[in-house]
Parts: C-alpha cells; structure tokens; sequence
C-alpha cells in the first residue's frame, strides 16, 4: 500500500509515517517510480509505536520494530518496561510531594489573608529555607 493509504488506515499523518522510517521504526521499499510501499504489517507496528508512546517511551528508546514473525526479545522489552514504570513511580512521587507542596502554600495563604495579609515576609523566608528544589 501507498503512503496516503497507510495514513488513512493508522489515522498517522503521512509526515509522521517519513519520520518512524527515518528513524527506523517502520521499514518500506519503494517501487520502480520511487513511491514508498507498505504492507498490511505496517499498520500493526504504527500502533505498536504509538501504543509505546502512550506508555511513555520516546521514539530513541523504541527498537527497531519487529515484525510478528521475528519477533521481540522477551527479555529485553521486560527489562525496558520495568525501568519505564520505576520511572513512571518517580514521577509518581514528585507529583505528590509537589501537590503536598501546593496543599500547604495554598493553607498558609488563606490563614494569611484572614489576617488582611498575602504571606509575611518571616513566613515566605521560612519556606524558601525549607525547599527542596
């Protein structure tokens, strides 16, 4: 299949599409008129990469892709998605104490503006003293 018909069946721009094959995720041959061709199998390794994205893979971190016959090195891909979801629980935790953060700046604010004040230059100081950045 032709280039539009892949994008048209992947719901991928065709921009998109160049770009997987210049970094390798997608193979395709060309015709004797330089038209790049595709089969059936490229739609399934489209979704696959997109299908990686969403788990938060970029497309450097993404091996070439395989095909169903050649398949995955079972090892290496469990070893990649385990280090993406140590990645994903840090992430996790930054969020968290980044919302604790929030949750208390927004508490001393509005106990200060009770008060007719925004944030006392003693308070601000202490919380910049106690950050970590």
């Amino acid at each position: 299949m032709k280039i539009g018909e892949l994008a048209q069946q992947s719901g991928v721009a065709t921009s998109t599409i160049r770009f997987y094959e210049s970094k390798g995720l997608l193979p395709s041959t060309r015709n004797s008129n330089g038209y790049r061709q595709y089969t059936a199998e490229s739609v399934r390794q489209i979704q696959l990469i997109r299908f990686s994205q969403s788990l938060g893979f970029s497309l450097d971190e993404m091996p070439s892709a395989a095909t169903v016959e050649e398949g995955f090195e079972h090892d290496l891909i469990l070893k990649r998605l385990e280090a993406k979801r140590q990645e994903a629980h840090l992430l996790l935790a930054q969020m968290q104490a980044k919302t604790e953060r929030l949750d208390k700046l927004i508490a001393l604010l509005k106990e200060n503006s009770a008060d007719g004040q925004c944030l006392p230059e003693q308070t601000l100081s202490k919380l910049l003293n106690e950050a970590n950045y």
